[in-house]
């Protein structure tokens, strides 16, 4: 714990005007949560202290949107592009180049608009705390940002009446983007049908169809109701003290504020007297095969969020129902044939409880057997309960992942916001979502005194519970056209109806917002506070990793707390395979925890996972060379994580999944197959961004070649032809799969990685570490490639999307190459000069710009949600006359190099500092090397970085492949502007 003053840290205490309202120990946690109030204004301060050097805060705000005009949305993004204090186009984008914080964001949730940040740097958290707050209490709200970050019309060619009508904005794109997916359409459906009277009804980030009738009062209406400073949750986490905190948000805001009434929270939904049930559609590609491609969802309204043990209870018995596909409702539906995959949700984050039911990969004919299956199921496993010992695996796995520490992909601070904060902020207390032993004991004293509390809880709320909808949704070839010429016939009607002088307005209003993007270019940010150079850490970021050979493994110990929590992995040195393999070796690292093991068939196995560990699967790794991004070493790697009182089940359990998986099941295998390639299907608009980056760089070598068959494109497309044909190949199957597995188990002398307290590691070697010793033989086996490497072509890919993802990718230099820290900065400068403004503010792009990596020795370009995509082009190529041209100063580089060393010094969980310290142990990144890194790259000048770019990018930008994923009147349009330039159009090929 840090050191935390004894005066303020006890109901009752004082401190200035803020008074401790309520403080408790969360022992599990090793934090203090104090819950303070500022008596002045009534604003509510929530602080959880514990040891993390990574402090957080986050301003959160009720927000309840009455439609899906997307207004929190766009508020969210508008309140970032500018205020009182600083008046510039993007303080948020500004600041992100002018702090080493850890992460910044802003969050727009379905009652709730917040806005977090985080640093290791004392300096740097006050720095971005007070930006954070000008923003979102003293904004501009400028109305050419609302046309920038909403929505606008705008003239195809924004000087020219005769060119057609577009409706334009960043957050109308982005969610042009997200409602492209089919699953996001079920989701905000089935939203609708269970909230149909209150906020939750609506689509808070905004429907396209809807957000155009938004206007900029109702936006500014909206701020004034909801952004006061009474009505804000301060949170703040980490180990800093809280006397600062409050200190500054009262100089900076509070001490300012008069006091505001309350909000009404949001109303009960008026429950229904019977069943809901909606037939709806989403678009698919025109030659899709439409078989077994309906949705269904099932969902409930269950309890309130203040009824907090019968949420947990609820979240439980998800679990025993669905948490695998070895769970008694979830295995009938998909032993049924009926569905290919099924999924849950308990929205824990609303004020009522939602509980959904999503199948996918089914037929049309058979919705009604499902959910006539599905009910009858419940009452059999209502009927008959739940047998003690399922009960505590479900509660294992909530104790589990309410335990661990995590932090890689957000801060845990921000983790425990959500699950804490928010509970707060609908009138709970926040310690019920961090206590989770408390609630259990609870839990447990129930199921005592009624052994059919989970029964009555599956009659309560699913089975007589009237509040029920059935969506289902089914794929429609004409849908993407139909709704794209519905837009335009509604659009050309508008522009029909125009005057001269309302199309001359329109002009100038696209001329004003231009003016205005491109006065903001030129302006002064240094009114922003920042962070220097000399503020940044001088030593690189390093993990301890003791290691040594005890028989046939080799050891690797990262000594870290870990909350009692072991993570383990077990690494094999891949041999030779062919690549025609290559697919076949990513599949088995799908469907291996997912198979039959020792002396388990699958659904025995699955039960063993849900008792006794957190997680376990594999992967391939590269392991690309610093030294020569063309050498590689891959391995095969299985990562399991679990309590320290299941150590001996998880170590024993990697043990049999080494050495007895049971692989020739051709019934579960299909299972397992078509499980998958729906999941992929129903998320290839999502990853379609990576699929176009990996599908350009799999021409240039090797490495890239191989990430594309094993998490690329080529993976879908095996996957898309196993599906399709699985009977007549899955006698080939799974002679590939059993080759591949036993190729691997014979590999000599793997690597064992271990994050633990060295307490936990003595016992661990004491014991022989449960088998794992066992493990290897002494035949070395040589991984070789020398696959012939494609030519890549620029292409263009139809996925039902009506915006843009697009991947170029060039070849470039290695890690340990002097000018490989340049190649990073011309990666920041092109973002930060260029193509932040081109592709996003005026392209209206929800993203774009360029990421150099020089461990696999390419560069790249891309954008995604873009409905640009030849101005795209044209963006890349001009970010990079501008840096060589030299269009930059000395607080670029600055700026530029402060953006890397934040990617540098990014903060890692506990369980994942060992795994990345021996990544870089196979990577050849030694500490030295990386400190030659860092210091090359703070000591980087303007010609340095100059030459670099006309050294490595200038004379490779025409040998990457422009690939873009999108649908086919996107591909057209743009090809039919590519030929009116001069330019070579995009083949266009069906996905």
């Amino acid at each position: 714990m840090p050191t935390i003053n004894p005066h303020f840290m006890n109901p009752g205490d004082t401190y200035h005007h803020f008074k401790i309202v309520r403080s408790i120990q969360i022992a599990e946690l090793q934090c203090l949560l104090r819950e303070i109030v500022h008596e002045p204004t009534g604003a509510r301060v929530m602080h959880i202290a514990n040891d993390d050097p990574e402090n957080l805060f986050c301003l959160s705000f009720q927000t309840l949107p009455t439609d899906s005009n997307g207004v929190a949305h766009i508020l969210e993004h508008t309140v970032l592009c500018g205020s009182k204090k600083y008046p510039i186009k993007d303080p948020f984008f500004a600041m992100n180049r002018r702090s080493l914080n850890t992460f910044m964001n802003a969050l727009t949730g379905a009652d709730f608009t917040c806005y977090p940040a985080a640093t290791q740097v004392h300096k740097d958290f006050y720095n971005l705390l007070n930006v954070y707050l000008d923003a979102v209490f003293h904004p501009n709200l400028d109305e050419r940002s609302f046309m920038q970050e909403g929505h606008r019309l705008e003239f195809a060619v924004p000087n020219d009446p005769n060119t057609p009508l577009q409706y334009k904005g960043i957050v109308y794109n982005e969610m042009k983007g997200a409602l492209s997916s089919a699953s996001t359409r079920l989701s905000e459906a089935m939203n609708a049908c269970l909230f149909p009277d209150i906020t939750y009804g609506c689509n808070s980030g905004g429907d396209p169809k809807v957000i155009p009738e938004l206007t900029y009062q109702e936006l500014k209406e909206f701020h004034r109701k909801y952004y006061h400073p009474s009505r804000c949750l301060f949170y703040f986490y980490g180990n800093m003290p809280i006397e600062g905190h409050l200190d500054f948000i009262a100089e900076q805001t509070l001490n300012q504020a008069k006091k505001a009434s309350p909000l009404k929270g949001v109303p009960p939904q008026p429950r229904f007297k019977q069943p809901v049930y909606q037939d709806l559609t989403y678009p698919t590609s025109s030659d899709e095969d439409l078989r077994h491609k309906t949705l269904v969802g099932f969902g409930w309204l269950t309890c309130h969020i203040l009824e907090q043990k019968e949420t947990l209870a609820l979240c439980i018995l998800e679990i025993m129902l669905l948490g695998t596909d070895a769970s008694p409702l979830k295995y009938a539906l998909l032993q049924s044939g009926w569905c290919k995959q099924v999924s849950s949700f308990i929205d824990v984050e609303l004020s009522e409880i939602p509980w959904g039911i999503v199948l996918k990969g089914c037929d049309r004919q058979h919705v009604d057997d499902l959910e006539t299956l599905l009910m009858k199921t419940l009452k059999d496993i209502a009927q008959e309960g739940f047998p003690l010992t399922t009960v505590e695996s479900a509660m294992h796995q909530l104790e589990f992942h309410r335990s661990e520490i995590t932090g890689d992909s957000v801060p845990f601070g921000l983790s425990l916001f959500m699950r804490a904060a928010l509970l707060k902020q609908h009138g709970a207390n926040p310690e019920e979502a961090l206590m989770i032993h408390t609630l259990f004991e609870q839990l447990h004293q129930s199921i005592l005194t009624n052994p059919r509390y989970f029964s009555d809880l599956i009659e309560r709320y699913l089975l007589d519970n009237p509040h029920f909808s059935r969506i289902l949704m089914t794929p429609d070839q004409n849908q993407g056209a139909e709704e794209n010429e519905a837009e335009r016939k509604m659009l050309q009607e508008i522009k029909d109806s125009l005057s001269e002088e309302q199309k001359q307005t329109l002009m100038l209003r696209a001329e004003e917002l231009y003016a205005f993007q491109k006065e903001q270019e030129e302006e002064n940010i240094d009114i922003l506070p920042k962070v220097s150079l000399e503020d940044i850490p001088v030593h690189t970021k390093d993990y301890t990793l003791h290691q040594h050979q005890t028989e046939n493994l080799k050891i690797f110990h990262h000594p870290v707390f870990t909350n009692s929590i072991l993570y383990a992995d077990l690494t094999f040195d891949l041999p030779y395979f062919t690549q025609e393999e290559l697919p076949y070796l990513r599949l088995l690292t799908v469907i291996l925890p997912q198979m039959g093991c020792a002396d388990r068939d699958y659904k025995q196995n699955l039960d063993y996972l849900l008792s006794h560990v957190g997680g376990v699967n594999a992967s391939v790794t590269l392991n690309l060379q610093a030294v020569n991004h063309n050498l590689f070493t891959p391995t095969f790697n299985i990562r399991g994580k679990a309590l320290y009182r299941k150590i001996p089940k998880l170590l024993t359990l990697i043990k049999e999944l080494v050495l007895e998986a049971k692989l020739k099941d051709p019934k579960r295998l299909k299972e397992v197959v078509l499980k998958q390639f729906t999941a992929m299907e129903s998320r290839l608009n999502q990853n379609a961004l990576r699929y176009a980056i990996n599908l350009s760089a799999s021409g240039l070598n090797q490495p890239a070649l191989v990430a594309n068959d094993l998490y690329g494109y080529g993976f879908f497309l095996t996957m898309q032809k196993l599906a399709k044909n699985y009977d007549e190949l899955k006698n080939d199957l799974m002679d590939r799969l059993v080759h591949i597995y036993e190729k691997i188990s014979k590999v000599h002398n793997p690597n064992l990685i271990l994050s633990c307290d060295s307490e936990t590691y003595d016992k661990l070697a004491g014991h022989r570490y449960y088998g794992l010793l066992d493990i290897g033989t002494k035949t070395p086996l040589q991984w070789n490639s020398e696959y012939p490497l494609p030519h890549i072509a620029s292409q263009g890919r139809v996925i039902p999307s009506p915006v843009a993802f697009i991947g170029h990718v060039i070849p470039t230099i290695s890690y340990v190459h002097p000018d490989a820290p340049a190649m990073n900065i011309c990666a920041h400068l092109f973002d930060n000069l260029t193509l932040h403004k081109r592709i996003r503010e005026q392209g209206g792009a929800y993203g774009g710009g360029a990421v150099s990596n020089p461990m696999s020795g390419n560069f790249y370009f891309y954008s995604y949600r873009d409905p640009n995509i030849v101005s795209t082009f044209y963006g890349f190529h001009e970010s990079i006359e501008t840096l060589i041209a030299g269009k930059f100063d000395a607080e670029d580089i600055e700026e530029a190099k402060l953006e890397m060393i934040q990617t540098l010094d990014a903060p890692l969980s506990p369980g994942s500092q060992g795994e990345v310290a021996y990544g870089w142990w196979r990577e050849g990144r030694s500490l030295e090397i990386r400190q030659k890194f860092r210091n090359a790259l703070l000591n980087l000048d303007h010609k340095a970085i100059v030459e670099a770019a006309k050294k490595h990018i200038v004379p490779n930008m025409n040998k990457g492949a422009s690939v873009v994923f999108s649908d086919r009147e996107l591909l057209e349009t743009a090809n039919k502007k590519l030929i009116s330039l001069h330019q070579p159009p995009l083949p266009i090929n069906e996905s």
